[in-house]
């Protein structure tokens, strides 16, 4: 598990840096509406609250998808 708190900035994916501003839990896959039904079981994983600073928005993120800006090649 990474050391991430609170504060720290980070990258997101390819849309540039983000402040971490909270833990959260996120869905742990997506299911369209159209193939939602009652009787499912949901699943969540740890994620976090972010704010993008280039756009200013607030997302609710998977942990995995935060990196230090440093890509695999």
């Amino acid at each position: 598990m990474r050391n991430m708190k609170a504060g720290q900035v980070k990258v997101w994916l390819d849309q540039g840096p983000a402040v971490l501003l909270s833990e959260c839990d996120v869905e742990g896959e997506c299911i369209a509406l159209e193939d939602f039904e009652e009787d499912m079981v949901l699943t969540t994983e740890r994620g976090w609250v972010i704010h993008l600073l280039q756009t200013g928005e607030m997302l609710t993120v998977h942990e995995e998808t935060l990196h230090n800006g440093e890509m695999d090649v």
